[in-house]
């Protein structure tokens, strides 16, 4: 009499490759939660960011850059409360370009100009563009992690002195 059916041994090979299976499928899924909830927190993150830099924007409209505060930071308001903002505000320092000593007279008044010019166009462009980062900070696990953005903006506005 022949009996139809698995050994045990059978059995187990099978549970072993479902396990196997499930285990990678588990592993997969993981990864992919892990991954989607890190995309949302750098969706949150850069959005917080945005917003300072349309704030900031606001505050800077109209203003000569001495009016408005170099360093500033802050907590965000709920639901965004974990998370920590600092903006600076830096002033472009432009070398001013050295054309070389050329021959002749009026070569070398024509570079002296050319050098005063180069001299008043760095002070403008030093004096009207300035950079300006917006870092967002939040605690992750034992340690703190964040993100920044920089942008550069210019005052159009800004008188072009004739004086060195």
């Amino acid at each position: 009499m022949k009996q139809a059916g698995f050994t045990l041994l059978e059995t187990l090979v099978a549970l072993s490759i479902m396990l196997v299976a499930f285990s990678a499928i588990l592993m997969a899924e993981s990864a992919s939660l892990n991954s989607a909830l890190k995309a949302k927190q750098m969706n949150v993150v850069s959005m917080l960011a945005k917003n300072i830099m349309v704030e900031t924007e606001y505050k800077i409209e109209g203003k000569p850059f001495s009016e408005v505060k170099k360093e500033e930071g802050g907590v965000f308001p709920p639901p965004h409360e974990n998370y920590r903002w600092m903006r600076t505000i830096k002033e472009i320092k432009f070398p001013t370009l050295s054309f070389g000593k050329a021959g002749g007279e009026d070569q070398s008044e024509t570079t002296n100009h050319m050098e005063r010019l180069a001299r008043l166009m760095s002070k403008y462009l030093s004096k009207a563009i300035r950079e300006v980062s917006v870092t967002v900070s939040w605690k992750k696990g034992s340690g703190e992690q964040s993100f920044s953005v920089t942008t550069y903006w210019v005052n159009l506005n800004h008188a072009f002195e004739l004086s060195e």
